[in-house]
């Protein structure tokens, strides 16, 4: 058996001084996509250049990893939100917040926890499925194309648009985590940057109705918030939501929405299954 996970640059720097300290059997590489081998005894790692690390899931091979894994110290929890189905003309919005633990982070990037963008769809419901069956603190919102098209009328008749939408969904995901879940706890909020302003606005508005300290959370919007192992959780849970909510919509309405056209659906349909205000699916509105 082999496991995977990611590290950086830190981490590898770490990891080439475990090497020395430990005085560890380095071989040769086997391609030209490989940075680092290590076969010592029950050891076996091999590093890419990439700093994806494949290793034989031994416990040896595990404490050696555990030595260079970085460790949060400074917060309880760190607090990940991400969505998907903005981008697709059909099936829901999906926003996901989850809150983990130092440790659980660890625990994470030992599942093979990672930017969802670099894992294919079957390695990803796997990785969810196994997600999904441990505790941990996570709120949702799961927005049907129905329900979807109504709340996107009604931030378009107020003059606000598709990011004041997500602004709202992430920030009442986000509080009803702080307040339900991890109250009172140092907690780092991490979201996947898209409209700073509006959702700093939301969340911090929030946070002053619930009465949430802000001295208790901080809250950072980063591109790429992927590399974060909270939001790159959140995102693999969101996608995992997202296809089983499509599944349920073909099955209901008997269509294929991954393989169809909007004007290969009956128009009656689509307000049941596509977001409407999106160019390829108004056109063939009734």
């Amino acid at each position: 058996m082999t496991a995977s996970l990611t590290i950086d640059v830190d981490e590898l720097k770490k990891l080439n001084e475990y090497i020395l300290s430990k005085n560890l059997n380095v071989i040769p590489v086997k391609s030209e996509h490989e940075l680092l081998r290590i076969k010592d005894g029950d050891v076996s790692i091999i590093v890419y250049k990439s700093y994806k690390i494949v290793h034989n899931e031994s416990l040896e091979s595990w404490k050696v990893l555990e030595s260079i894994l970085k460790k949060e110290k400074e917060f309880e929890y760190i607090l990940g939100s991400d969505e998907t189905g903005k981008g697709e003309w059909y099936g829901p919005l999906v926003i996901e917040a989850v809150a983990l633990t130092p440790s659980q982070i660890i625990e994470f990037r030992k599942l093979g926890v990672r930017d969802s963008k670099t894992i294919g769809k079957s390695q990803l419901i796997e990785i969810a499925e196994k997600l999904m069956k441990k505790k941990f603190p996570r709120k949702y919102r799961i927005f049907s194309p129905e329900t979807y098209n109504i709340r996107f009328s009604e931030f378009k008749k107020e003059g606000k648009s598709l990011n004041d939408m997500m602004a709202w969904a992430h920030a009442e995901a986000i509080k009803d985590l702080l307040l339900e879940e991890i109250e009172n706890k140092k907690t780092r909020v991490i979201i996947d940057k898209f409209d700073v302003k509006k959702t700093e606005s939301r969340l911090r508005g929030e946070m002053r109705v619930r009465k949430i300290p802000d001295n208790s959370v901080e809250v950072i919007q980063k591109s790429k918030g992927e590399s974060e192992i909270p939001v790159a959780a959140a995102s693999i849970i969101a996608k995992y939501i997202f296809e089983k909510e499509v599944e349920k919509l073909n099955k209901k309405y008997g269509v294929d929405l991954r393989n169809s056209e909007p004007s290969e659906i009956d128009p009656k349909t689509l307000p049941y299954v596509a977001k409407i205000h999106f160019k390829n699916v108004s056109k063939h509105l009734t």
